[in-house]
């Protein structure tokens, strides 16, 4: 938490601000990769940032605020993170010097694979060779063997380069952040009553926390689990779970939609359907979707109707229309019955989700941010399809942005995935070694 989230994140925004203590042999002017330096950019900068609110689902804990009015005044770690190594990557194109840019994203693609609660031995090599190579260039790009840069090159600079070799001898990073142990210290805190000798009593909740989880972990059945699923949900396989709202009377498919299901089903029309809005999924997001979002204004929602899903073996964005039970045939043992379907109780069901697709990301912007920066564009009704349920792996945001590329402006939406959750790898060759 406190090297990506504070150390890291500060050491970048002095960079970027020309914060550091000029010595008397050098000179700011000089540091061409202090961009905020000018008012307009960092105004602008900050703009951009608070635009990007509307576009992050809730499941992405606080959305970063406007970091020229609050950067200063309660900004959150979780903010810094999201800011940083979410979204500067691509609102930085086109804006920093383009070697500063891509050691910066360099970084940025290793942290994201070290944020990862797990981690494979092809991707701890890959961050390990990313890291390994983002190091000596920070150095000649702001350090520059000059005794007047030494303080350029902070402690957390070196720590960063020991991530993956720990990462192989403990485990993954994030599973020991300090963020679970000021949970865990805020929790026993709480349930102090006494204010004499407040350390024993802590120490005394420890224990006593200690041994009940040691006895819920033995014998189970002293916690049984609580039924998670909300009123008027339905379960599904594998841990997907639909939740309300859904449409009280059946609809009649038309145009797309109709041909998509029928198609689907190989039948010569579409039946009649039942529409769900959200879905919850086994990573603990919530999926919303077309159906439930364009019925609000956007400021009044977080967008969480983009997802992750594996099609045809890759990995691939898309937007949610809505999900839909669709009935196969009947079967003759007892399964998942729908009580408001008009239809026999013995029913045995398809669960799909009508999507449409995102473009593969833009192959330049892909390799050069070493697969940081997925810059993609709708394809529209045209690419409407149904897909299974269980093809949808996470949420994710699609932030619209506007790149100039090739020396023309494009109106696309980047990739923004909650750090900790897998990476998605488009376009991205895995490493076939081991």
């Amino acid at each position: 938490m406190h090297l990506s989230g504070t150390n890291m994140a500060t050491l970048w925004l002095d960079l970027w601000h020309g914060g550091f203590d000029c010595a008397s042999t050098d000179n700011k002017s000089s540091w061409h990769w202090a961009v905020f330096r000018d008012r307009d950019t960092w105004e602008a900068h900050g703009l951009a940032v608070a635009a990007c609110k509307a576009y992050l689902p809730g499941s992405f804990d606080v959305a970063p605020r406007n970091p020229c009015l609050h950067a200063n005044s309660w900004y959150k770690a979780t903010e810094y993170i999201t800011w940083i190594y979410n979204l500067c990557p691509t609102l930085l194109y086109g804006v920093l010097p383009d070697c500063v840019w891509r050691n910066f994203c360099q970084f940025v693609a290793g942290l994201r694979i070290m944020s990862q609660y797990s981690i494979t031995p092809s991707q701890l090599r890959h961050a390990s060779r990313l890291i390994s190579d983002w190091a000596p260039e920070f150095e000649h790009i702001f350090y520059q063997r000059r005794i007047d840069c030494i303080p350029f090159v902070r402690p957390c600079v070196h720590l960063t380069c020991h991530l993956p070799s720990e990462a192989a001898c403990v485990g993954s990073p994030i599973c020991s952040l300090q963020w679970t142990m000021e949970r865990t210290i805020g929790n026993l805190g709480q349930e102090i009553r006494q204010p004499s000798d407040p350390f024993s009593n802590l120490a005394q909740q420890g224990i006593r926390r200690c041994q009940v989880n040691a006895l819920k972990a033995m014998l189970p059945h002293l916690d049984p689990p609580e039924n998670m699923n909300p009123r008027a949900s339905v379960s599904l396989s594998n841990g997907y779970i639909l939740l309300a709202k859904h449409d009280k009377r059946l609809t009649t498919l038309r145009g797309a939609e109709a041909t998509v299901v029928s198609d689907y089903l190989n039948l010569p029309h579409a039946p009649r359907i039942r529409r769900w809005a959200r879905l919850r999924l086994p990573n603990g997001q919530i999926a919303r979707s077309e159906f439930q979002e364009l019925q609000k204004s956007p400021e009044e929602i977080c967008m969480a109707r983009n997802v992750k899903i594996v099609l045809n073996g890759r990995d691939r964005i898309a937007e949610v229309w809505y999900y839909v039970r669709l009935v196969v045939h009947a079967v003759d043992n007892n399964s998942d019955d729908d009580e408001e379907l008009n239809v026999p109780d013995q029913l045995a069901f398809d669960n799909v989700a009508l999507v449409t697709l995102y473009s593969d990301p833009h192959p330049q912007l892909l390799e050069h941010s070493y697969g940081v920066v997925t810059s993609c564009t709708k394809l529209g009704e045209a690419s409407l399809q149904a897909i299974q349920i269980s093809a949808i792996q996470s949420v994710v945001a699609m932030v619209p942005h506007r790149p100039v590329i090739d020396g023309r402006a494009e109106d696309r939406y980047f990739l923004v995935e909650k750090m900790g959750l897998e990476i998605a790898h488009l376009g991205v060759e895995e490493d076939e070694e081991d």
